[in-house]
């Protein structure tokens, strides 16, 4: 699997998620400020649940936002860094558990995220995450351990 397809494959998802959490984040702002959001008593929390959830959409395009630039300096430095044996930031791992392959891409941002390629999933991890963690600076033939048993790191790129 190449890693730049990935790289930009998860850019690509990111920029429509951005894209979309921007327009939630406008949607629900208007709301919030719509003058039919005042509350009409002392019990009615409209305008106060609407400022909340206003936050949160904000908050996440933030997130989103910073995990697409650190896609795109990834992509960038694809060309100019040198591949590590090492599993680390940028890292493309491929991981064997029980004759089942699993893919997963350390990132800078965007946890969790599952990306289609050659009809591979592949999972971004960050090193904030516990399995993030555990993977993190293994070479090939290396196990790990998994929520589900142990796995042998079988690729670095």
């Amino acid at each position: 699997m190449e890693k730049l397809k990935v790289i930009e494959t998860i850019i690509s998802y990111l920029e429509k998620e951005v894209e979309l959490a921007t327009k939630a984040q406008r949607e629900t702002f208007e709301a919030a400020t719509d003058e039919d959001a005042y509350s009409d008593g002392k019990y009615d929390t409209r305008s106060l649940e609407a400022s909340y959830l206003a936050g949160g959409q904000a908050q996440l395009v933030k997130e989103l936002g910073e995990a697409l630039q650190g896609f795109r300096l990834m992509k960038a430095n694809h060309f100019i860094q040198a591949p590590s044996p090492q599993v680390g930031l940028g890292s493309l791992v491929k991981v064997k558990q029980n004759n089942e392959d699993l893919w997963y891409l350390l990132g800078p941002g965007a946890g969790g995220t599952e990306v289609e390629i050659e009809s591979q999933t592949v999972t971004v991890l960050t090193l904030h995450s516990p399995l993030g963690v555990s993977v993190s600076g293994k070479i090939s033939g290396e196990t790990i351990q998994l929520p589900i048993g142990p796995a042998e790191v079988m690729t670095v790129s």
